[in-house]
């Protein structure tokens, strides 16, 4: 069963389009079926994504720019082109054949930031696959936008619409009435998940095209956010469920009487996903009422929800619990000895992902506004959540309840965004977490190969391909998407993928490039030691086969900082740096060494020790040997069936094999 489900009771990508494109005629029977609030929106350009374009010859080790690619592969390929390219959000690799499937759910799309992932992707890596789809992603939010500036789901001429509702119980109508989605009267339904990342998303468009239409879109819809708010004095809310247009709910009534959410329905409801959308915007533009409303549903959220207790950390709701039989015996098919009565017996924990997707929402409000104690609230919150899984690769539980069997990458992607945001503002340093989680469990999560899909589908019954399902292409299509449900050494153990985590996982890919290194005034820091491109240097990584990095400056920099990974002690005298193969002595600052003075065109190199190890770790129900090559797990024992992950043999060797890539450095990129 998928999260929104109990709510109810090797490809190379290519660089040509690998998907037929809409009829070019915007009016054509595919586009004109669906029962948008309108057909015209106004005229807007493509984005043009300025940087330069050049073929490099780098290290054969983990590189998120290619893994970039691989996400706009498959963001723009589980897509239905006779359905304005609407997502096929789910997938079951357990079915023969495997599926995609069509449901309410296919909303993903916008709520957990696919639209806005899609352009941060192409910044990263310069990839132009598919682009039409950007156009007509965007034309959609646009065609989807009601009178009152909010975006709505439409449900006529999408058959499956009102498949698998989540979070649309009970709706609002004008009046204060209610009704469900089943009644064929409902056409538009809208809920504050739809609003924050279509907010990001018009954002991003308007930071490269400067096109106000943008900021007039999404500042109606902040005045459509308060108009539909429950404004409490020092906090609002929305209140439980979907809304039509025009829906009210009962001015005179107490928040109580308004079905005020708390626990997992004010987070995964879409209270606490508003704050992204409105802190960034408030951030960018200084526009005070985007900042007003954060800070109130910030205030319900800490203080109103009980969704964290006063240091963050997470509270079990009673809602969480609900479906305790079911997740225990989830746990005891593969191992575990999980009893729904510890579930309901647990004041902390929970769903992960509800709640670290809320602490970088009120993170990115608290550093927009500058609130140290806020600041230092999410710090706790991360910390906390940090222990709660396995911290030395980045295997944290969907639900945070003893011996969970799987790791959804919602939760990996939320910890990553966190701890760059963190660090990159000076109020932590979790560089070294963010490394060994991006290297490990993170970089399996992602889909790079797909034969096993078929294999595996082999061993199950026949079954149909129902209209609201393809089989067309699956494991192509889906490389480059993020595991719903990963074990400790299996990409899946059941279904495939809830695509939800492919749109929160991309947007964490973007996290990561662009903290891997960063201009501070006149110098330049290495924060990460990965293979990059940059406007600044050009970065290449040979971690893990050999404890060295390389960097070919592009810009005259006074001080090039590079951090020594985990494991190599402050001041060890093994580490040694030269710039253009003549020996510098090292400045230590903390985990950095400073090579001093570069110059543009010369190329900077820094040699360290790199161990290897066995440890014991216990990732969901399974204990397992990993035997790691500094912070890189290079095999796992016992290994996995299908879908095995760590498959990293040739990592053993001490040398570094090399590749040739297409490399764009983008001349404006995004702080985000």
């Amino acid at each position: 069963m998928d999260r929104r489900g109990f709510v109810k009771t090797s490809l190379t990508v290519a660089g040509s389009s690998l998907l037929p494109r809409r009829p070019a005629d915007a009016h054509s029977p595919e586009s004109t079926k669906i029962g948008y609030f309108r057909e015209k929106v106004p005229e807007f350009a493509a984005l043009d994504y300025e940087g330069t374009r050049y073929e490099d010859r780098v290290p054969d080790t983990l590189d998120i720019a290619e893994r970039a690619k691989l996400g706009i592969n498959c963001l723009t390929r589980i897509t239905d082109p006779t359905m304005d390219f609407e997502i096929y959000w789910f997938a079951d690799f357990f079915r023969n054949p495997p599926i995609m499937k069509h449901d309410y759910s296919d909303w993903c799309q916008n709520v957990e930031g696919m639209t806005e992932s899609l352009p941060l992707l192409r910044i990263a890596s310069g990839s132009g696959l598919n682009s039409h789809v950007d156009k007509i992603w965007m034309e959609t939010l646009l065609k989807s936008t009601g009178p009152d500036g909010l975006i709505y789901v439409p449900l006529e001429g999408r058959p499956w619409a009102r498949m698998n509702p989540a979070w649309v119980t009970p709706m609002w109508r004008p009046g204060g009435k209610t009704t469900d989605i089943s009644d064929p009267s409902v056409t538009q339904v809208t809920n504050p998940n739809l609003w924050p990342r279509a907010i990001a998303a018009m954002m991003v468009h308007y930071l490269y095209d400067k096109d106000q239409m943008w900021r007039a879109s999404i500042e109606q819809m902040i005045h459509g956010m308060y108009d539909l708010a429950s404004d409490q004095g020092d906090y609002a809310f929305f209140p439980v469920g979907g809304f039509e247009p025009g829906a009210s709910f009962g001015r005179g009534m107490s928040a109580g009487e308004q079905q005020m959410p708390t626990g997992l329905l004010a987070l995964d409801g879409g209270n606490v996903r508003v704050i992204q959308g409105l802190a960034t915007y408030y951030r960018l533009t200084g526009y005070e009422p985007a900042g007003t409303l954060a800070k109130k549903l910030v205030n319900f959220i800490r203080f109103r929800s009980d969704a964290f207790d006063p240091q963050g950390r997470f509270r079990c709701s009673a809602f969480e619990k609900h479906n305790a039989a079911g997740y225990a015996r989830y746990s005891q098919d593969h191992g575990g000895h999980l009893t729904a009565d510890e579930i309901k017996g647990q004041t902390l924990g929970g769903h992960f992902h509800a709640h670290t997707i809320g602490v970088l929402c009120i993170l990115e409000y608290a550093l927009a506004v500058n609130d140290q104690e806020l600041i230092d609230w999410c710090k706790s919150s991360f910390e906390w959540a940090r222990d709660q899984g396995n911290s030395l690769v980045g295997f944290f539980p969907e639900f945070i309840f003893p011996e969970y069997p799987s790791c959804e990458s919602c939760e990996v992607a939320d910890m990553i965004g966190l701890a760059a945001k963190l660090s990159r503002a000076g109020v932590g340093d979790y560089w070294d977490d963010l490394d060994r989680w991006t290297r490990n469990q993170f970089a399996e999560n992602q889909l790079t190969e797909g034969d096993w899909i078929y294999a595996l589908a082999e061993t199950m019954p026949k079954k149909p391909v129902a209209p609201n399902e393809t089989a067309d292409q699956l494991a192509k299509r889906s490389i480059g998407g993020f595991a719903g449900y990963a074990g400790g050494n299996e990409f899946a153990l059941r279904a495939g993928f809830q695509h939800c985590c492919t749109g929160n996982s991309t947007r964490a890919l973007y996290y990561i490039w662009q903290s891997i290194a960063a201009p501070k005034g006149t110098d330049l820091w290495i924060n990460l030691l990965l293979n990059h491109a940059s406007v600044w240097a050009d970065v290449h990584s040979f971690v893990p086969y050999e404890g060295r990095v390389t960097v070919r400056m592009k810009k005259e920099r006074s001080g090039l900082f590079i951090r020594v990974p985990e494991g190599v002690e402050s001041g060890n005298p093994q580490v040694a740096g030269k710039v253009n193969g003549a020996t510098r002595p090292l400045v230590w600052d903390g985990r950095y060494v400073n090579l001093g003075a570069v110059k543009s065109d010369e190329t900077a190199e820094l040699t360290f020790p790199i161990a290897q190890r066995t440890v014991k770790e216990t990732l969901g129900t399974v204990s397992y040997s990993l035997e790691m090559k500094g912070s890189t797990v290079i095999s796992i024992d016992p290994g996995g069936k299908y879908g095995a992950l760590y498959k990293r043999e040739r990592c053993r060797s001490n040398q570094a094999s090399w590749r040739q890539v297409d490399r764009f450095a983008a001349a404006n990129p995004l702080i985000w």
